[in-house]
């Protein structure tokens, strides 16, 4: 197992790229499959926009996908049925109630539709490549010619962003490494927000580290500034000058008029509040949740036929979410909903697509606020100016009023790295509540940072 140790504006992605095809040149036996794994879209298409842009295309034996793409693709749907009996065809993004009861319901209720909650898909890839306490020999004897299959076409696995993995992916890794499949894993421990640990685990373990300390993104200013919260066998170096870190009180400005400004390409804060909104990413799980469960409804239609049950449960979320959007109440669209599918809804049926409904109308009906990123939305991304806003949650790490290493110091990390020259921190009105005007223009004195004055 390679382990490499990148913190941000290392150039992760462009040294993965020049690895993996320098790997595909070099390969023992030629025909075998790298594949190349991140966490989300946008850390995918970045992979494949370097490799494209060092290799002219991406090559047929390299495969670059999300996580789940590859657990299902290769390990999920071929297998699972082998080893456990049960076929797995498909996975869902949609949301889970946070009821116990409820949510095995719905996880049941897609097992036997044949589908997997994404939730799931790194533990069962760990029972099917790892097993459980209860397998029995024959089991574990379709285990092992999984893996001997598995090994067969796959040379080798890089897995970028590698401190976002939990446990069961990290022995899943593991199991791979032990049949003889090259993994390569590169990622920033610093960066891990689920504070799963599993990463900095393997790195403090017996394997060889590489750690790259150069910062090609940010300037001097502050990446000594960012060094200053993080272990030092992890601190970084950087030779760019002309960076500019100073801070601004959210009362002696137009907080609005500021942020939508244009001076800033990034504008940030922990999480949404009250006064600020945080992009509107779970639109697409809402819209994802009332899809699966008109899909479900349309397969109790008999007039239309399973292999059009995908097409007909989009028109219908198509006119659904336009109802919601128009305000027609609820029960119109039930009877909508049974004219367009001949059928007439029970009282589980009008629950399930009602929740649906609801959690979509709610969505809507949010409060308008100042919008902003979340840090989690930004990490990954740059911007030569950038707007870092303090909440009440982050201020305790910021003023190094609290120096325990958790999340909550890999999210000030995230957020203070990513700027290519000027980092603004705008403390928000609530901070000045809670510390005194004086107080926070004393820590930010002691932290070596002036104020802008309007």
């Amino acid at each position: 197992m390679n382990i490499v140790v990148a913190g941000a504006g290392a150039g992760k992605t462009t040294s993965m790229a020049e690895v993996v095809i320098s790997r595909l040149h070099n390969m023992e036996t030629k025909g075998k499959i790298i594949y190349v794994i991140s966490y989300t879209n946008s850390a995918r298409d970045r992979i494949k926009e370097k490799i494209i842009k060092n290799h002219g295309s991406i090559p047929s034996q390299v495969k670059v996908e999300t996580i789940h793409s590859f657990l299902l693709r290769e390990v999920i749907y071929p297998f699972h049925h082998l080893i456990y009996g049960h076929i797995l065809k498909s996975a869902s993004h949609i949301p889970l109630s946070s009821n116990h009861i409820f949510k095995a319901k719905k996880k049941k209720e897609l097992k036997d539709s044949n589908i997997i909650h994404v939730e799931d898909v790194t533990k069962n890839a760990k029972y099917i490549l790892c097993g459980k306490s209860s397998d029995t020999v024959k089991i574990k004897s379709k285990r092992e010619n999984a893996l001997r299959m598995i090994s067969r076409y796959l040379d080798s696995i890089f897995v970028d962003e590698s401190q976002d993995m939990d446990d069961a992916f990290s022995e899943v890794l593991a199991m791979l490494d032990h049949h003889n499949i090259g993994v390569n894993l590169i990622g920033d421990p610093k960066q891990d927000l689920r504070n799963r640990g599993a990463f900095r685990e393997i790195i403090s373990g017996d394997i060889p580290v590489k750690y790259l300390p150069d910062n090609h993104r940010c300037p001097i200013e502050l990446v000594d500034f960012s060094n200053s919260y993080i272990a030092e066998e992890e601190r970084q170096f950087s030779i760019k000058e002309g960076g500019i870190l100073r801070f601004v009180m959210e009362s002696n400005c137009d907080i609005k008029k500021e942020v939508e400004s244009g001076l800033y390409d990034l504008v940030y804060i922990y999480q949404k509040n009250a006064r600020f909104i945080t992009h509107k990413q779970d639109q697409i799980s809402k819209a994802n949740h009332l899809f699966y469960e008109l899909k479900v409804l349309t397969t109790k239609s008999s007039i239309i036929k399973e292999i059009y049950t995908d097409q007909h449960a989009y028109v219908l979320l198509r006119k659904t979410i336009n109802a919601i959007k128009t305000n027609v109440n609820t029960n119109a669209i039930f009877r909508g909903l049974e004219k367009d599918l001949s059928i007439v809804m029970d009282s589980p049926d009008k629950g399930k697509i009602g929740g649906a409904i609801g959690e979509y109308r709610s969505m809507l009906s949010d409060e308008p606020g100042i919008l902003v990123s979340s840090i989690d939305g930004v990490k990954g991304l740059e911007g030569d100016n950038c707007l870092f806003i303090v909440s009440t949650q982050l201020a305790p790490y910021l003023f190094k009023e609290d120096v325990d290493q958790n999340k909550m110091v890999n999210y000030l990390y995230v957020a203070l790295t990513r700027s290519r020259r000027n980092l603004t921190i705008m403390v928000t009105r609530e901070v000045e509540k809670k510390y005194g005007h004086q107080h926070i223009y004393q820590q930010f004195k002691n932290l070596g940072i002036e104020e802008i004055r309007p």
